[in-house]
């Protein structure tokens, strides 16, 4: 018999019951579990995970013998009970057969492959592609820019046709000049805001008017985002600081200086949050305080994204001008620009627990919260009942604390990261570069994919827009 097989690959059922299963071959199986006695008339099933389809495959066993095995070490015996299952069923033979073929193969491929031809063989993944891989950020962005075609977005976003004051390669779509840029038709968004996450973000707004200010913002976009906020004209909202890395966010001589700014052109503010380290603790909730009582000066509240727990908690407490919003972090999903590969039913990374009404009231109750940011990824999500910011192109997949760029650019190797407390602005600088065809890069502590799928199909921002969207947020490179 074949000794423990992962169990993923494989799974028991006794009687409605799961067990493990530690010993399989064509004529049978061993369990265990902790019942002293199982009868030969439960119930008995095993699931195989066929690896070349990407699914699980349930077999019923209807006729079987089984018996009890006594433990050769005592000492466990305390802890479960071994049983052997005789089977001589033929679909059963047939079903181990086929696991035993796919897992040796994956095992041989494990031992002799590297992880893209592992990739390749089971999936389908171009592995040969990852070794193809730009110079420079700039190299890279200017390919994405060429994917999306003039060719390709008249047939994507066939609306109405508008003059620009220059030539679209002033304002970031990559086309050559004269040719006029396509908008989306009317799409119904109640608002439209623009992240300003890093510090030349920060210095360009507070020396720019908001309208010279939003040209020079689609200029730093890919594809149709640059459009839409030039069809706009100005934003609603400004997304000020940074989700991922907590040494983003403006200092506060320069936060007050952007928001008074926002304030006087009548603009919402959104103020964006990370995870707020210990050390921390004590500058934050002094800066909240300090950004409630000019709510209170200015008769106005602001939003607040949290991305930690803690932090929510901070925003509640005797804070009335501060309204919280779920960020990125905590609104958790998977993410990854290899996902199309995939195999299986993807279905379910449509949802996650904001769509679960008890999670959403939970969040209300007890912290405030009614609004959730969101990130296009690359495929559908199911968008729940309430307001919702969807954030357009990019999103995060990886973030860490311990900065991955900072330790590359300080130590020449990535995995000596530490805690920055600190930061001399790497990332102004410098990028962790990917293969070209995952559509992804490195900045600052996070790595993030484009979502080239909302950039060419119209209809995918219209459905999100039509089933719960009510702010579209802009996120420029």
């Amino acid at each position: 018999m074949v000794s423990m097989i992962p169990f993923g690959l494989l799974a028991g059922g006794v009687g409605g019951r799961e067990v493990r299963i530690t010993e399989i071959d064509e004529s049978g199986f061993c369990f265990r579990t902790i019942e002293e006695n199982i009868s030969d008339s439960e119930a008995l099933k095993v699931c195989f995970y066929d690896i070349k389809n990407g699914c699980y495959r349930e077999l019923e066993i209807p006729e079987y013998d089984i018996q009890r095995f006594d433990m050769v070490d005592a000492e466990l015996s305390g802890f479960y009970v071994k049983y052997k299952v005789t089977v001589k069923q033929k679909a059963y033979a047939e079903a181990v057969q086929r696991l035993l073929y796919q897992y040796n193969h994956y095992i041989h491929l494990k031992l002799e492959e590297d992880d893209s031809a592992l990739a390749k063989s089971l999936t389908g993944y171009p592995g040969e592609l990852d070794e193809v891989k730009r110079g420079s950020l700039e190299e890279q962005v200017g390919i994405w820019r060429r994917e999306l075609t003039p060719d390709g977005l008249e047939s994507a976003y066939n609306g109405k046709r508008i003059d620009l004051t220059d030539n679209c390669s002033q304002y970031g779509t990559g086309f050559e000049p004269g040719y006029k840029c396509q908008v989306p038709p009317e799409s119904g968004v109640a608002e439209l805001a623009l992240e300003i996450d890093r510090p030349e973000l920060y210095q360009e707004y507070l020396n720019s008017s908001l309208t010279e200010f939003s040209k020079k913002y689609a200029g730093k976009c890919i594809g149709i985002c640059g459009n839409i906020i030039l069809e706009h004209r100005v934003p609603d909202h400004l997304y000020i600081g940074n989700q991922f890395c907590h040494l983003l966010f403006p200092e506060r001589k320069l936060l007050f200086e952007i928001i008074e700014k926002a304030a006087a052109e009548q603009v919402k503010i959104t103020l964006v949050f990370s995870y707020i380290r210990e050390y921390m603790l004590d500058y934050i909730t002094e800066l909240l305080d300090e950004i409630n009582r000019w709510c209170e000066e200015k008769r106005q509240s602001v939003e607040i994204v949290v991305n930690d727990w803690g932090m929510a908690s901070l925003v509640k407490k005797s804070r009335r001008n501060l309204i919280p919003s779920l960020g990125i972090l905590l609104n958790k999903r998977r993410k990854d620009p290899r996902i199309p590969f995939k195999k299986g039913e993807q279905k379910w990374f449509e949802r996650n627990s904001l769509n679960a009404g008890f999670y959403r009231n939970f969040l209300e109750r007890e912290y405030g919260i009614q609004r959730f940011e969101w990130e296009s990824c690359g495929y559908e999500q199911k968008i729940p009942p309430g307001k919702n910011s969807l954030h357009i192109p990019f999103y995060q997949t990886n973030t860490s604390q311990y900065c991955p760029l900072g330790a590359v650019c300080e130590t020449g190797e990535r995995g000596r990261q530490k805690l920055a407390k600190k930061c001399p602005g790497y990332c102004a600088e410098y990028a962790l570069l990917y293969p070209e065809h995952l559509h992804m890069i490195g900045r600052y502590n996070s790595l993030f994919g484009i979502d080239m799928r909302i950039l060419k199909e119209e209809e995918i921002l219209k459905n999100y827009i039509q089933n719960g969207v009510d702010r579209v947020v802009i996120r420029a490179w």
